[in-house]
């Protein structure tokens, strides 16, 4: 007959109920499976992105380029217009100035024209040349002989200094001859060609 186990004690160290679970050992449990990897790190920038990006900072920068060049040539032509109104003003004035000094030196050439005309109609061959050369000096300084026309009379450049019956009606109103040359300086009319003109009787 077996001898039945002592009672534990007061003071006796804690044994282990036989019903409590054993902890398990260490180590990777089997049933569990392979232990998962590590996640993977994270995808780099798209190229795509990457030169997409690149393509609309040039775009800007070509915009603003052309912003800047636009505005350059706006202000080059501003100052352009600017510098061709005072070169204009400046010619004016240059011209005025040169109106009021030398056509009254010219208007008095044009009288000297005048007796030496009248002397080369009478068959004086060097006043015939003097004239030519003073007409020279004339156009030289923009001062033009206004031309002879057989056409109706115009009050803007003729002035009428007598009249001559005409022989038909279509010559009512027209110039019959002139009587002394007229002059223009540029546009403007510094002597009137003096004539007659036709009219009814």
């Amino acid at each position: 007959m077996t001898t039945p186990p002592p009672l534990p004690q007061p003071g006796d160290p804690a044994v282990p109920h036989l019903a409590e679970p054993m902890a398990p050992p260490p180590g990777p449990r089997p049933e569990l499976g392979p232990v998962p990897a590590p996640p993977a790190t994270a995808p780099g920038p798209d190229p795509f992105a990457v030169v997409a990006d690149a393509v609309d900072g040039m775009r800007d920068e070509l915009a603003a380029l052309g912003d800047q060049f636009r505005r350059r040539l706006l202000n080059d032509r501003e100052a352009r217009r600017s510098l061709d109104g005072l070169l204009t003003e400046l010619d004016q004035a240059r011209r005025a100035a040169e109106g009021r000094i030398v056509q009254p030196l010219l208007y008095d050439l044009v009288l000297v024209v005048d007796r030496v005309e009248r002397q080369a109609a009478q068959g004086d061959a060097f006043a015939g040349s003097v004239a030519a050369e003073l007409l020279g000096v004339l156009e030289k300084y923009s001062m033009t002989r206004i031309p002879v026309t057989a056409g109706p009379f115009d009050p803007g450049l003729q002035e009428a200094v007598g009249t001559i019956t005409a022989l038909s009606p279509e010559q009512n109103g027209r110039v019959a001859e002139v009587v002394r040359h007229g002059y223009r300086m540029d546009e403007r009319i510094v002597r009137p060609q003096q004539v007659r003109v036709h009219t009814e009787r």
